[in-house]
């Protein structure tokens, strides 16, 4: 497992999140303040031992344009990689994007690229459901899509985050 560090805003809102060692020349060069470590965990040079900083304050405010688009990624992490359809774990080759209501219904194709329109599927289920709503189609939704709020994070998150998240 790739080790993370948790970059916050100066009003504690998540940021980002970098590696550890990005994390290590952050903190030391642009004084920015390490309010976590990771517990037992040294990062080795040649000549010193470095604790490894789990969360990092930013030192000036970074507005977040709260619009953001949906991407691919983003819609399935939010959907926890699973078919809203049928609820399978998608993997590999079986991993779709589906409109819940069909581009064709949308006067400029990009209308209907929201989040509240995406959802992860299956390859069986969006070939079943085709260029119909989930009623025309006789299927339904596990779960209302809907825009993320705040921080989407893909892994599991560390303990030392914990209080941060």
């Amino acid at each position: 497992m790739i080790m993370k560090t948790l970059i916050l805003n100066v009003d504690f809102t998540p940021l980002t999140m970098v590696h550890v060692k990005r994390a290590l020349i952050l903190s030391m060069r642009h004084n920015m303040k390490v309010l976590a470590y990771y517990n037992n965990m040294l990062y080795k040079s040649e000549k010193e031992h470095y604790k490894v900083p789990a969360v990092i304050l930013y030192h000036n405010y970074i507005n977040i344009p709260r619009n953001k688009r949906p991407n691919r990624r983003a819609i399935l992490t939010r959907d926890k990689h699973t078919c809203q359809y049928c609820g399978i774990k998608l993997i590999g080759h079986n991993i779709t994007i589906d409109h819940v209501k069909p581009v064709s219904t949308f006067k400029y194709r990009q209308d209907s690229n929201t989040w509240e329109n995406l959802v992860g599927c299956c390859k069986i289920c969006n070939y079943k459901k085709d260029h119909r709503t989930p009623e025309e189609a006789g299927m339904k939704l596990l779960n209302k899509p809907k825009a993320p709020r705040g921080f989407l994070i893909q892994e599991q998150v560390p303990d030392e985050w914990k209080e941060f998240v």
